[in-house]
């Protein structure tokens, strides 16, 4: 090899060590605000469930021919206009069904296993009465 095409190859080298750093650096960064903005959604989520199973909230169709679907899409639709005011569009819409499913499946455990006078289930509960059900106003 060359002496030119040595230093070339050790410069690449360098560059590609340099790029490595710096993105692998930057990465847990991204990775909790990732994570951050995944909580809130599940939150948001959670207390929408919660609300459903514990207070009863009109917010799910008892079938196909339920009279109150326009109201409950309307009701969905709000909700989810407040919900991307807060969270932005940083998830992707696959990841938002898995996170909903998730929040569902949380909620649905812990009124099972520790009702809807546990703790948990007041903060989600919170969550729904102060920062989404005034969207349902809207």
């Amino acid at each position: 090899m060359t002496p030119f095409a040595l230093r070339l190859s050790r410069l690449s080298l360098q560059a590609g060590l340099a790029a490595a750093i710096a993105l692998f650096s930057s990465a847990p960064i991204r990775a909790d605000d990732d994570t951050a903005v995944e909580t809130e959604y599940l939150d948001y989520h959670r207390a929408i469930y919660a609300a459903v199973l514990c207070q009863g909230a009109g917010l799910e169709q008892k079938g196909i021919g339920d009279p109150n679907a326009q109201q409950i899409m309307t009701a969905h639709e709000n909700l989810a206009q407040a919900i991307s005011v807060s969270v932005g569009d940083e998830i992707s819409a696959g990841r938002r069904l898995t996170l909903i499913e998730q929040a569902k499946t949380e909620i649905r455990e812990l009124k099972k296993t520790k009702g809807c006078d546990d703790p948990e289930m007041k903060r989600v509960l919170d969550i729904y009465h102060t920062e989404l059900e005034p969207a349902l106003q809207e």
